[in-house]
Formats: structure tokens, C-alpha cells, sequence
């Protein structure tokens, strides 16, 4: 198993880690203060290791339980978010795009198609996608001929999605980032036509996400990462086998290998209360499930856009729209999604339900002037 406390001091597990992280597309060198400064965050997270032995039952299933990384982090809790909704301005906020969205209601399923290419075409840029979006729109016509007016999305399930033909944009082959693209976007059309047919329900369950991921990593590097992983190879949608950093923040701690499983299982249970308990407004649970899911990072690659395609299955299956952020600065995006798992989500709600509200106001005027 990946050792948990005092793995660090083992080349062959964290202590790799300490000292070369992998990222998405490139390693990340981290400093000497950063090494020590992880090194003791990780001494205190999971101190309740301290004194047992490794090879023992109680190790191990302290490790299973995904329980250490879990309660230190508290990825689900929802106070902060309750108490962003509760200020008076976002409560306004919300009422009126609530008020647009019963207004658009009938029409939000074919407007949630409309945005499928702006929204994929963001997702992977947000991961340092190099195709520029008016190429992109290209591949997203080719897709539309080739693929989207040829099958019926709508009856297809996740698993499915891995069979779909991706047609060749290039005649010479696709890059890896066109590949990425085209998978997004049919993963993307496939939400914008399933969702609706799911409305109000809570959404992907734990087996559709294992199958997303396996299509957003088709023919790309993410593949790679997959079966080339340190670790071990992880197959198409299994879990990661190894720790894993990211390049925004290399003192981020994401659970070990052991504890990812039980923390997966237990999002989707949370997912499921809070969905039927309503505390959350559905656009609030939305980017709440989204900064938690991103927490866990279960997946050697593509947990970024994975986070995201739940975030829209949610909004489109709840009657908003998927959210397209205008003028995207990916730095300032990725700082707002970090805060976010630091306890702080106020900038993220803040911008999502701007970006909704002006979505929605934007359809709702080319309907009425």
C-alpha cells in the first residue's frame, strides 16, 4: 500500500513527492523552505499515525478511511457557503436570477446546447489547452456533422461515451490538445442532452464520473499519466496510485492514494444530502460539489475538467445554465478555486453568480428586444 505517515521519509513513496511533484505537462521543482514547510503540514495532518505500526490492521484501516485527510481539511463543510447566501446582496442576487430562470426555464435545455462550444472551449483552457477558440469552433462543427447529428446522445449512458468515433480534424493527426478538445465537447453535448431528461435530479453518480474522466483522457497526454504513473499504471478511470501535486499551490495536500476511494464514496453521499436537504441554493451546492470534488483529485489527470463537467451536469439538471466565465484570467481562476478549498469561496460564488445573472439577462433581453 502507499504509506501514509512517515512516507515521506521513503523515497519509494512521499519522499519523491517532497522533492519533485508531477503536474500536468511539466514537473514542478518545489523549494527547499516549500519542502519544509509541506513536510511539517503533513506531520500534522496526520498526526493520529503517529506511534502505530505500519503493518498493522489499525493502520491500515485508519488509512482506508480516508478519515485523517477528511476531518483535518473538512472539504464538506458547507457553513462558508451558507453563510455567503445569507448576506443580503447575494440573497437579492439570487432572487433575481431566480426570477430570469423560471422566466427562461422552457428554453434553458436548448440554450444549455448553444453554449456547449464556448464552455468546453474554456474548460480546457483553463488546463493550458493551446487550440484558440476560433479553431476550436472548427473542430466543434466538424464534431457536429460527423458525430452529433449522427448519434443520439441522449440515449447513451456514461459508460458509452468511450465508444463515440472521434473524427480526425487534421489530416496529418490530431495533437494532443485537439484530442483533449474533441473529447470535452463530447462529453459536454452529451450533458447538454442527458441533463435535461434528469431534472431536478442530483446528478453523475460515482460510476458515470469514472467513465467521463476515461473519455477526457483519450488520445491525450493525460492518457500518458495514466498508465505511465510513478505509482503504478491506473487504468482508464481508476484512481490515482500515487500522491499528486498541482502547480498553482505545491503545499496543497490532496489524501493519499489509500484514502481516496472512501473520501469518493463519501462526496457522493454528501452530494446526495445536501442535494435533498436544500440548505444550499442549487447554484451554491453546484460550485461547492465542484471545489470539493477538485479537492480530492482522484485521478492521475483530468480532474479539473471533471470537476467542471459535474458542476454543469448539476446546473443544466437543476434548470440554470452552464456557467461561461467572460474575459477569463486562468491565474485569478485558479486563486479563487484554491481559496475556495482554503474555506474562502466568496470570490468564486461571487463571480459564478455574476456570470449566471448575465447569461441569463442575456437571453432573456434577445427574446423581448
Amino acid at each position: 500500500m502507499t504509506m501514509l505517515l512517515g512516507a515521506y521519509r521513503r523515497r519509494s513513496s512521499l519522499g519523491r513527492g517532497l522533492s519533485t511533484i508531477s503536474f500536468r505537462r511539466s514537473v514542478h521543482k518545489i523549494t527547499s523552505t516549500e519542502r519544509t514547510v509541506r513536510r511539517e503540514l503533513l506531520e500534522k495532518v496526520y498526526a493520529p499515525f503517529h506511534g502505530l505500526d505500519r503493518a498493522s490492521q489499525e493502520y491500515q484501516e485508519l488509512a482506508d478511511s480516508g478519515r485523517v485527510w477528511e476531518d483535518y481539511f473538512r472539504p464538506y463543510d458547507i457553513g462558508p457557503y451558507k453563510a455567503f447566501q445569507e448576506v443580503d446582496n447575494v440573497q437579492q442576487l439570487l432572487a433575481e436570477i431566480d426570477v430570469l430562470q423560471k422566466l427562461m426555464k422552457p428554453r434553458i435545455p436548448d440554450l444549455a446546447r448553444l453554449l456547449v462550444a464556448e464552455y468546453a472551449h474554456q474548460s480546457v483552457v483553463i488546463e493550458n489547452n493551446a487550440v484558440k477558440f476560433g479553431e476550436s469552433l472548427k473542430v466543434y462543427d466538424l464534431l457536429t456533422e460527423k458525430v452529433f447529428k449522427t448519434t443520439q446522445l441522449s440515449t447513451l449512458r456514461a459508460q458509452d461515451l468511450s465508444t463515440i468515433p472521434s473524427p480526425r480534424f487534421r489530416a496529418e493527426g490530431d495533437s494532443s490538445d485537439v484530442n483533449e478538445l474533441k473529447n470535452h465537447f463530447i462529453i459536454s453535448q452529451w450533458i447538454a442532452e442527458t441533463a435535461p431528461k434528469g431534472q431536478g435530479s442530483s446528478g453523475l453518480n460515482e460510476e458515470d464520473v469514472r467513465s467521463i474522466v476515461s473519455r477526457a483522457v483519450q488520445g491525450t497526454e493525460g492518457e500518458d499519466v495514466f498508465t505511465l504513473s510513478w505509482g503504478g499504471r491506473v487504468p482508464l478511470g481508476g484512481y490515482r496510485r500515487s500522491p499528486i501535486g498541482v502547480r498553482s499551490n505545491p503545499l496543497r495536500i490532496f489524501p493519499y492514494p489509500d484514502e481516496v476511494p472512501a473520501c469518493m464514496n463519501r462526496f457522493f453521499l454528501w452530494r446526495e444530502e445536501q442535494h435533498r436537504k436544500k440548505v444550499l441554493h442549487p447554484l451554491v451546492l453546484a460550485c461547492h460539489q465542484m471545489v470539493y470534488f477538485a479537492y480530492i483529485h482522484p485521478f492521475p489527470d483530468g480532474n479539473g475538467r471533471t470537476s467542471r463537467v459535474l458542476m454543469h451536469d448539476y446546473l443544466v439538471r437543476q434548470g440554470y445554465l452552464p456557467v461561461v466565465f467572460q474575459n477569463l484570467d486562468r491565474d485569478e481562476y485558479v486563486g479563487m478555486v484554491s481559496d475556495a478549498q482554503d474555506g474562502m469561496p466568496d470570490n468564486f460564488l461571487h463571480e459564478v453568480l455574476r456570470c449566471e445573472y448575465e447569461e441569463l439577462m442575456t437571453f432573456w433581453s434577445r427574446q423581448h428586444f
